[in-house]
């Protein structure tokens, strides 16, 4: 295999790579609280030991998470809450303690406060938030803390803990719009902090730009259909050299 084919084929693999992280985007632009994926390719050049044997080959590096802040969606529904700023919520689940911009909560029968698929979500100190029975109003304020209406008089219930990285990069994407930080070091957001806080009767929308995206889809498959007609013709090129060398002299 000659040298134009394994740019060709380098280049198709990473292109392939990004039309999946696109698609993936595409498929999230409404989902509450997503962050769209990047892409990061590397080209670079390898020395082959035969005469003028350099050549050069595509390589997606990583992928990489868009860490933006996405639209702020008004709702007016007490239970949800938007992240605004640096912050992430915590929620309790069977891999552990993950992390999420989904801030679309719900009560559980037993008062617990959950996240909308059934996690519990966590205060500052790792501990699940109690809601007391027959309460009539909620209030979430800006640092998380949770205050109810019960019999006309209000009570404080806990307090709904945001946290930050201390390295953004080593944030892990874990499925069903939550994240995993390996190296463990999620810190705590304390009250009043001015970078992130939380606004009651909001979502924050998907960074997704749909109309961006569909595009990017479209020059990426029209770029792959061009490698392939140049991988058919290098083939051509091929198959007619070595039979033109075939023939007897």
């Amino acid at each position: 295999m000659e040298g134009p084919t394994y740019v060709t084929l380098s280049a198709q693999i990473a292109l392939q790579k990004e039309l999946d992280v696109v698609a993936n985007n595409v498929a999230n632009a409404s989902t509450t609280g997503f962050k769209a994926d990047r892409q990061l390719f590397q080209t670079y050049v390898d020395q082959l030991n035969v005469p003028g044997g350099n050549i050069a080959f595509v390589q997606d590096r990583a992928t990489y998470i868009d860490r933006s802040a996405g639209p702020i969606q008004v709702t007016d529904n007490s239970l949800d809450v938007a992240v605004q700023g640096d912050g992430y919520l915590s929620v309790n689940s069977p891999q552990g303690t993950l992390y999420t911009r989904n801030g679309h909560l719900q009560v559980g029968q037993d008062g617990t406060l959950l996240d909308s698929s059934g996690r519990a979500v966590l205060s500052p100190d790792g501990t699940p938030i109690q809601l007391p029975d027959q309460y009539t109003d909620l209030q979430i304020q800006g640092d998380g803390t949770v205050n109810v209406r019960v019999n006309g008089a209000w009570q404080n219930v806990g307090q709904i803990g945001t946290f930050r990285p201390t390295d953004p990069l080593a944030l892990r994407k874990t499925g069903d719009g939550l994240f995993t930080d390996p190296s463990n070091a999620m810190q705590p957001i304390e009250s009043g902090d001015p970078e992130s806080h939380l606004v009651q009767g909001a979502l924050e929308g998907s960074t997704v730009q749909p109309v961006r995206e569909i595009a990017n889809m479209t020059e990426l498959g029209r770029a792959y259909e061009q490698l392939s007609t140049l991988l058919s013709d290098d083939n051509d090129r091929e198959r007619k050299m070595i039979a033109a060398l075939g023939q007897p002299a």
